[in-house]
């Protein structure tokens, strides 16, 4: 049982949270695979190792005798179109936030070659969302017709999707194990169902009773209805936070403002208050042991009220103005009351939130009208074939001028938007490539200026050992300074667990059935 349904079951289609696991984690099987137990990469159902060839190229060895859910075959030619769609920053697929831009050869009929836009040399720990869909059901389908089908080559198939009740799922009995590792394994358990409850006292009681085998993330207020034997706790690689719009906006632009904003909230009376001290504050949306997070660049923001009221001052702030908050609906563990305390605390220093929690899609249209939407815009506008990716400075310094002189880009937006920010690489360059980037739809962040941001990202993500650590550092000192999210806090899971059933809790919240096994 998890809080809410997937958007889509697509192997292309976007996350959403602790819902991929109905999809991503099951149904699909992705390029490579960080380790449950070490974080170690290892291959999966599709591969069976890689090496790196040239700073901007590495070569993928693919697993033989795989088949797809629909029996289409798995080869070289069968992923490519895939990863043309994996490899676009122009659409909401899993992967691109983490891999960045790249093109994909067939070297020969089981060997792939990534040709990375730029130097890569972390590649094959960013691929674990580059999951696959078959291309004959890829190429005679619409986007909308696949968005309710999975034909991946996952441990389990779909079976039924009763929208806003239940998705069933059935073991692949063609599944090709990846050696001996225990989470890429034939199914022992056959058949899967998961429900969508988004109260945690209800899904901690499915459990209780006997009706669930498994409910996350059920939240610290579950722990007391439930027995010792019952509990088990992880990690989400996580944080919980508000992406603040510097851009297109008059008052969230304004350096001061996001300063204010950022004072003006007591994170730890907030955890305290609502998840028992479960928690930590943070400065920024990693923390230390990520590449490029120090002790002070992940400090959290001191709690000061009366320092709020004068930087808003000093930034002539308009007091007419109501901010707009967009999130989607039960995404974690007492969100609805996070965000009641986000608005109070604000209110408190005067700025007024309009707080609106609407459904996953309407959350992620939000979500996806920002930085990268405005460079679209504008390449729609000249006639441009290429797509934001690929836009040169001049096109995203005049598509930022378009926006912020309209003051939106084609679609509505909002200044704040919740989210939650995942760290399974334990590299900032996973974080600077969807939330710095010009070129990315959901980036409220764009500097596109000569010596800029962007200019700084390729170097960043091209660079590898202290000099990658150097560069990132920079930039997370810069995210820091500049205040551009709100309330970062670390988000840990909870999970209702049967006794009986046999499976240990990752470092993230990812979670493959197909790992787990019944005592009698």
């Amino acid at each position: 049982v998890v809080a809410e349904q997937p958007a889509v079951v697509a192997a292309l289609g976007a996350g959403g949270g602790i819902s991929q696991a109905v999809h991503h984690d099951n149904m699909s099987d992705p390029l490579t695979w960080q380790s449950g137990d070490d974080q170690r990469i290892v291959p999966t159902s599709a591969t069976t190792g890689w090496e790196q060839v040239g700073p901007s190229k590495w070569r993928f060895f693919l697993r033989e005798g795989v088949k797809f859910h629909n029996g289409e075959p798995w080869n070289a030619q069968a992923a490519l179109p895939s990863l043309a769609i994996l490899a676009s920053s122009e659409n909401d697929n899993p992967s691109y936030g983490y891999t960045g831009g790249f093109t994909a050869e067939a070297f020969d009929e089981f060997t792939l070659d990534i040709n990375c836009t730029t130097p890569c040399p972390i590649f094959p720990n960013t691929a674990f969302f580059a999951n696959f869909t078959a291309p004959d059901f890829l190429a005679s389908t619409t986007e909308e017709e696949r968005a309710t089908q999975n034909v991946s080559f996952g441990p389990y198939k779909l079976v039924e999707w009763d929208s806003g009740v239940s998705i069933t799922q059935e073991a692949y009995e063609d599944y090709v194990p990846a050696g001996d590792h225990f989470e890429f394994q034939k199914p022992a358990i056959r058949d899967v169902k998961w429900f969508f409850r988004g109260e945690p006292q209800v899904m901690a009681a499915m459990v209780k009773t006997g009706e669930a085998d498994i409910a996350w993330d059920v939240s610290v207020d579950a722990i007391d209805t439930l027995d010792a034997n019952q509990i088990k706790s992880g990690g989400s690689a996580e944080v919980f936070t508000l992406d603040v719009l510097s851009m297109l906006h008059p008052e969230t632009s304004k350096l001061k403002v996001r300063q204010a904003m950022a004072h003006a909230i007591n994170c730890q009376e907030m955890i305290d208050a609502l998840y028992g001290g479960n928690s930590v504050c943070r400065g920024n949306i990693i923390w230390p042991g990520v590449i490029g997070a120090t002790e002070s660049n992940t400090a959290p923001y001191s709690f000061d009220p009366g320092l709020s009221r004068q930087l808003l001052e000093e930034a002539n702030y308009d007091n007419d103005t109501v901010l707009r908050l967009f999130s989607r609906g039960t995404r974690i563990p007492k969100q609805v009351e996070v965000l009641e305390a986000v608005q109070g605390y604000l209110a408190d220093v005067g700025v007024n939130v309009d707080v609106n929690i609407v459904d996953v899609q309407g959350f992620l249209d939000r979500r996806n009208c920002r930085a990268g939407q405005a460079v679209a815009d504008l390449l729609s506008d000249r006639g441009s074939t290429h797509d934001a990716a690929d836009a040169t400075l001049e096109e995203m310094q005049a598509a930022l001028a378009a926006a912020n002189e309209r003051g939106s880009t084609s679609c509505p937006t909002a200044e704040l938007i919740e989210n939650e920010p995942s760290n399974e690489t334990l590299d900032f360059g996973r974080q600077i490539t969807y939330y710095l980037n010009c070129s990315k739809a959901q980036s409220p962040f764009c500097d596109p200026s000569p010596g800029g941001i962007q200019e700084q990202l390729a170097p960043a993500l091209s660079a590898s050992g202290d000099e990658r650590k150097q560069l990132l550092e920079e930039l997370a000192d810069f995210v820091h300074e500049q205040a551009l999210w709100l309330t970062p806090f670390d988000l840990p899971v909870i999970y209702a667990v049967d006794p009986k059933l046999n499976w240990e809790p990752r470092f993230d919240r990812r979670v493959r059935i197909n790992s787990m096994t019944f005592s009698p």
